[in-house]
């Protein structure tokens, strides 16, 4: 099996840097599914998507990203220890499996596909690692936001592209700001770990792998044509009860859903 979290596509809020009001931010795409809502209170950010009722929240005091499931009424944390021990096994793995791989290869191909069923490697071998890069496109207006535009590339070819705000462009506070950094190089580091296992990745971890610090208001993906930019902020009080409720529900073990388990 492949380890995958998903993660919606584009992370931000906006705060008024005097008032340090709750945000609410919505961003719309070009499908009903890629609607997101995010909202951020003090040190604690809320991440859903549409059709998803499971979301994500980070805990930037501690340091962990917490994964909810409301209809099963329990939650599982992932923190840096273990994230750490999750590279270390991932890395381990795809060793193992390339060498496993590799000693495969002067089978007759039906004898390799079989073994290669059997042991979880994707047939032909583990793909290769995208390499992603970014090129710079100047200054854009999006939705009220000024961004810099930037081109994202894998392996050198244009798959699609990003408009981030500064923290100061984005009205957010400092501390606002530090905390959605925080997780995105959290979602980063896991996004980074997994590609090694799952090669191939989706458009959310392309942009965290793109290493692109900023508040992304806008997105296009050339493959999927799937596009997304904001389409509403509010700064009302968010109930803490929005943040908090998961901690009634039951606790369980991370599932990482390695090859073997």
């Amino acid at each position: 099996m492949k380890a995958c979290f998903k993660f919606p596509l584009i992370i931000a809020a906006l705060f008024a840097e005097t008032s340090l009001a709750d945000t609410t931010i919505r961003l719309g795409g070009n499908e009903d599914a890629s609607r997101t809502v995010i909202q951020v209170k003090d040190h604690m950010a809320r991440m859903s998507q549409s059709g998803q009722p499971g979301y994500v929240l980070f805990d930037k005091s501690r340091h962990v990203a917490i994964y909810v499931d409301p209809l099963q009424q329990e939650y599982r944390e992932i923190d840096q220890q273990q994230l750490d021990k999750y590279a270390e096994v991932i890395a381990l793995l795809r060793q193992q499996m390339e060498q496993l791989s590799a000693q495969l290869q002067n089978l007759p191909a039906a004898q390799r596909a079989f073994i290669e069923q059997q042991m979880g490697i994707p047939a032909g071998g583990l793909p290769d690692l995208e390499v992603m890069g970014t090129e710079a496109r100047g200054i854009h207006d999006v939705a009220g936001f000024r961004c810099q535009q930037q081109l994202l590339l894998r392996n050198g070819q244009p798959i699609g592209e990003v408009c981030l705000a500064t923290a100061a462009d984005a009205g957010m506070s400092e501390n606002d700001f530090d905390t959605l950094m925080a997780m995105m190089d959290f979602m980063r580091e896991l996004a980074g770990t997994t590609q090694k296992l799952v090669g191939e990745l989706g458009e959310n971890s392309r942009l965290l792998l793109s290493g692109l610090q900023g508040v992304p208001v806008a997105m296009k993906d050339y493959q999927t044509r799937m596009e997304y930019r904001v389409t509403e902020v509010t700064s009302s009080t968010i109930p803490a009860d929005v943040f908090n409720s998961y901690r009634s529900y039951r606790k369980q073990d991370l599932l990482l859903n390695l090859p073997g388990q």
